[in-house]
């Protein structure tokens, strides 16, 4: 199994990937769009076995889930605020980041958003995720979006 940790920017997306043994096998970064997800894809197939990824939610963070999944990865979406509490550092940086991400999704310590899907089947189950745990205070019912 290879462990995947993915830093998304608005222009780039920071890889770090992990052999079963914490063992680096890929460090790069790539433009978050189609053509060169399909070149990571195969330059971490080149490694061998199957790849399992966390990637912090935000915006862009569904593209490449959707894409790297339909490629055969198993990908996490990670939640940013809780992946900061499991990790708080000084100097991050987006290289920082992604091998935190890959180091955390190796020891299966992923804070994983676990939210519906558009289609309605997502890991968790069907329907809207409550943000807070009980009724907001005016009494207006609250749900999370569903994004696309």
């Amino acid at each position: 199994m290879l462990y995947a940790g993915l830093d998304l920017s608005r222009k780039r997306l920071d890889v770090h990937v992990l052999r079963d043994d914490g063992t680096t096998a890929l460090v790069t970064a790539v433009a978050p769009d189609a053509s060169a997800l399909r070149t990571l894809v195969r330059r971490v197939a080149a490694e061998g076995g199957p790849v399992r990824a966390a990637i912090e939610s935000m915006n862009g963070a569904r593209f490449v889930h959707d894409s790297l999944e339909f490629a055969g990865w198993d990908v996490l979406i990670a939640d940013a605020q809780r992946v900061r509490g499991l990790a708080p550092l000084a100097a991050k940086t987006d290289k920082i980041d992604a091998r935190v991400l890959a180091e955390l999704t190796r020891r299966a310590l992923v804070p994983e958003i676990t939210a519906a899907d558009p289609g309605g089947a997502g890991r968790a189950g069907a329907g809207p995720v409550p943000l807070a745990p009980g009724p907001p205070s005016d009494g207006v019912p609250r749900t999370a979006s569903r994004q696309p």
